[in-house]
């Protein structure tokens, strides 16, 4: 279970609606349920978010007030990245913005290990041949 309060996710919400509002046949984040599962689903996928949103989040809350809170998030790029790779990524998790945009999500891909061939072939790999060996040593 997420860490994120209540008052966290309606602020996720609202300031994901603002970025995505809908229209034309796409939900809006708050249709789509951004600040609920599919805030959980990328929690999932990437717990390592987590933390760095709830310390985006929480200070924005604080401010009591949705439109400085996102004047400020637009504000800090860091921050925008970070809330972008959660509400839309999220966002493209909902089925109806997948079909709409005929993104069937994440497909497993077959690897053919004859393909380094065509790699190989083209010369794509020449300037790290060229380059020789680099590496780190691991430590004891």
């Amino acid at each position: 279970m997420s860490a994120l309060t209540p008052q966290l996710r309606e602020l996720l919400t609202a300031l994901a609606t603002s970025m995505i509002p809908g229209g034309l046949g796409m939900p809006s984040a708050r249709d789509a349920d951004v600040g609920g599962r599919l805030l959980d689903a990328v929690l999932v996928a990437r717990p390592d978010l987590e933390a760095p949103l709830i310390a985006l989040l929480e200070p924005l809350a604080a401010l009591g007030d949705p439109a400085e809170a996102e004047r400020r998030l637009r504000a800090d790029r860091p921050a925008v990245e970070l809330f972008a790779l959660v509400a839309i990524g999220g966002y493209m998790m909902h089925p109806a913005v997948g079909g709409a945009l005929s993104y069937p999500g994440q497909q497993p891909k077959p690897v053919n290990p004859f393909d380094i061939n065509d790699v190989v072939d083209d010369g794509l790999l020449d300037p790290v041949i060229e380059r020789g060996p680099i590496y780190r040593e691991v430590p004891a």
